[in-house]
């Protein structure tokens, strides 16, 4: 080419292309530096050199990186907002960046604003449909409840990697929230034998052994959890927490009262009335109110537990284990009942312990007895958070203890 032929649009183009390679380099430079502070926890400082890596090349590579970790710093800072925004930012210079689109979608899940959550994860599979965004998108369908198109995307991860345990983990997930605990169940064994140190997926697994009412297998999962992870028990000690949250209330042992006239619930047949209070029980026709305390072993809802219809006092029927009122013998002709009903319920929300109060009346001949080992106090409320009592511990007698 003519030297002279060169005109003065081209004569300034090398100059132009230098500065530009000039600022590209200082932005790579500035996010180097800043991932160096950020690996290091110095977040105020991580944010200043992103903050320059994008005001040198606001539309290259570096500047979309700076501006992500920038991002994750203001997470770990607690400034989702400024996260957000550092985000929307980059997305309008490159909306194709499916994985910016993902962490943003993860930060609206951490706010619990799932609808924009659910949008940036379709964007994310609209540009990207890898397995990781695949897993993101069912989990933005599981935050707005719609668990059949969730389903869809988790059974397309698992067509992608069929060895792998996402797909399988992503469904179990949907299972559980369809009400399906035994699906889920089978669906987390299925991941965790893809992939045995898989703690998410036995911590999910756990919470579906609970909502199918398997208990003791929920509860060695904690365990398993403790072995598999003791230096970070946040899952176990989650489980533990669901485990305990969905476990029906329970009666967990019955003491006598130090404030009113207990009932000597040990004594066995042909106790005589007045045993529970000579002074007055020693006459005919007398009554005098006893009392016997309850404790449970979770908070209790406290209109339920002093509600005295949600109480029944009765003799204990035989079972022929000697369970039964007087050893299931005819009872003596002196024997008094009593009333079914309490006179008065009392509730302690700090003891999480219930105070029945009762009448036991002796009979006309001043000669009454009664069997208190074999009187079954039981008990049909609820708890604080409206769970009914388990069957299994929800009535006590002095002789079977609590059954």
């Amino acid at each position: 080419m003519d030297l002279f032929s060169v005109t003065s649009d081209n004569l300034f183009t090398p100059v132009t292309d230098t500065r530009s390679v000039q600022m590209q380099n200082m932005s790579a430079r500035a996010l180097n530096a800043g991932l160096k502070q950020f690996t290091s926890g110095n977040y105020d400082l991580a944010i200043a050199s992103f903050k320059k890596s994008i005001s040198f090349a606001p539309t290259t590579d570096s500047a979309l990186n700076a501006a992500d970790y920038m991002a994750r710093s203001y997470v770990i800072q607690g400034n989702t907002q400024a996260a957000i925004s550092a985000y929307t930012k980059a997305l309008k210079v490159a909306p194709n960046r499916d994985d910016l689109h993902v962490q943003l979608g993860n930060i609206y899940t951490s706010n619990k604003d799932y609808t924009n959550a659910l949008a940036q994860y379709k964007l994310g599979v609209k540009y990207n449909a890898s397995p990781a965004n695949l897993f993101s998108l069912g989990q933005g369908y599981l935050g707005v409840g719609q668990t059949d198109q969730a389903m869809v995307q988790f059974q397309r991860l698992k067509q992608q990697q069929p060895n792998g345990p996402y797909g399988d983990f992503g469904m179990g997930q949907t299972y559980a929230k369809q009400g399906k605990p035994q699906a889920a169940i089978d669906s987390f064994q299925k991941a965790i034998a893809r992939k045995s140190d898989y703690l998410n997926a036995y911590s999910e697994m756990g919470r579906a052994y609970v909502d199918n009412g398997q208990m003791a297998q929920a509860k060695q999962l904690v365990s398993t959890l403790n072995t598999l992870s003791p230096g970070d028990t946040t899952l176990a000690n989650g489980l533990n927490q669901y485990i305990y949250d969905k476990s029906k209330p329970q009666i967990v042992q019955a003491n006598a009262s130090k404030v009113y006239t207990p009932f000597l619930a040990a004594l066995g047949p042909g106790t005589p009335v007045d045993a529970m209070s000579f002074y007055t029980l020693s006459q005919a026709n007398a009554t005098q109110t006893v009392s016997m305390v309850f404790q449970f072993s979770k908070p209790m809802d406290q209109h339920s537990v002093e509600n005295v219809f949600n109480w029944n006092i009765a003799r204990a029927l035989g079972t022929g284990r000697g369970d039964g009122y007087n050893y299931s013998m005819s009872p003596s002709s002196t024997d008094v009942s009593l009333q079914p009903t309490p006179v008065g319920v009392y509730y302690d929300p700090a003891t999480q312990s219930a105070t029945v109060l009762f009448n036991l009346t002796q009979n006309a001949t001043a000669d009454g007895t009664i069997d208190p080992k074999h009187i079954n106090f039981s008990f049909s409320g609820k708890d604080v958070t409206g769970l009914s009592m388990d069957k299994a511990a929800n009535m006590y007698s002095g002789f079977t203890g609590v059954a």
